[in-house]
């Protein structure tokens, strides 16, 4: 079963005293909390001034008992997510009216700024017009047979600038996807990485690692490279990964015990793909793995701040490994700078323990 039909009207006071009843973060969703204030501001504006707001789609479970279901809840949202949770964080009063708003109905009223609490007290009038703003809301009607369909759905509705590549990622059919939920559970992505993850980074960086492990060498990890895997693997076994995942667990274990919590060593996604297969291939003097890494970031940025003075003083191999990292996802970088790591490495653990 598949249909797409308009919901019963209900104002947004409904939906937000119903909100626990919708699951906001189903698996092929994004983050919450992306949108700015002055965004969600907008948003309140437009239900204030009339105009017109985009329709939400949300997969009704009120007509049949399916297993897409996973939070047990009538409802879960498709498309419309930041709105709604915009909607909600008004009524809360996170989120205020901006600093310029005018009400067109009658711009001698001042709310410039007012949070809703303060709305509501001081122009009920005003207040209570939001509350009974009624949004279209279209019902997705799906059960299992169709759960491609609401995949396809977010993927469509969210086809524009909003959504990027590790987003998009999430939401495809198959086991791939799966396995990368999984791996960013692991302690060395909760505790370890040091970069902004709001927008999925941290799946970009588990695709990449997932995909060379299956390869077994290194390969492009440009997202082109990243979706085919996806779609080459969609009807694969989820059990034809168990080697590749056990192998994953198991550096990923001494990753995290490697790095530091929130590791300034780790500031960046790019080179996370090259510091894992580094590690997986690195069978002694593991211990010397980061103090290695933190002595070699040093030394690229002096090399580099020495090229520019005198480039003929500067140790090319240096150069050669910041140059390259500047495009972190091709092959031909990722072997480069992973010879250079293992040899580097090697005269490293030679020299034994240097002082700072």
């Amino acid at each position: 079963m598949f249909q797409v039909k308009v919901h019963q009207e209900k104002t947004l006071i409904w939906w937000y005293e119903n909100r626990s009843r919708i699951n906001m973060s189903p698996r092929y969703q994004r983050r919450s909390k992306l949108w700015k204030k002055e965004k969600k501001a907008k948003l309140i504006d437009s239900v204030l001034n009339d105009y017109d707001i985009p329709k939400f789609y949300l997969a009704d479970f009120t007509y049949v008992n399916t297993a897409l279901n996973e939070a047990k809840t009538p409802y879960a949202v498709i498309d419309g997510k930041q709105r709604l949770e915009t909607f909600f964080d008004f009524f809360e009063g996170k989120v205020s009216l901006a600093g310029d708003f005018t009400y067109n109905s009658d711009p001698s009223v001042d709310i410039k700024g007012l949070f809703y609490p303060d709305l509501k007290l001081r122009f009920p009038n005003i207040a209570q017009k939001y509350e009974r703003y009624v949004p279209t809301v279209m019902s997705v009607v799906a059960d299992v047979d169709e759960e491609v369909r609401i995949d396809e759905m977010f993927v469509r509705l969210n086809s524009g600038v909003q959504v990027n590549a590790a987003e998009k990622r999430n939401a495809m059919q198959g086991p791939v996807p799966k396995i990368i939920r999984k791996m960013v559970l692991h302690p060395f992505f909760i505790k370890k990485i040091a970069f902004d993850i709001t927008r999925m980074n941290e799946f970009n960086a588990a695709a990449k690692i997932l995909l060379i492990e299956s390869k077994g060498k290194f390969v492009d990890t440009k997202a082109t490279n990243l979706d085919a895997f996806v779609k080459d693997n969609k009807d694969t076994n989820i059990r034809a990964f168990t080697e590749s995942r056990g192998r994953i667990q198991e550096t990923l274990d001494r990753m995290a015990d490697i790095f530091e919590d929130k590791d300034p060593i780790l500031s960046t996604a790019g080179p996370i793909p090259l510091y894992y297969w580094f590690t997986r291939n690195t069978t002694t003097h593991v211990v010397r793995i980061r103090p290695f890494l933190e002595k070699l970031a040093r030394d690229v940025r002096a090399n580099l701040e020495l090229s520019k003075e005198d480039p003929k003083s500067a140790d090319a191999e240096l150069s050669s490994y910041y140059t390259m990292s500047r495009t972190t996802n091709d092959q031909g970088s990722l072997v480069g700078r992973y010879e250079i790591l293992h040899r580097r490495f090697q005269a490293f653990v030679r020299a034994g323990p240097q002082r700072r």
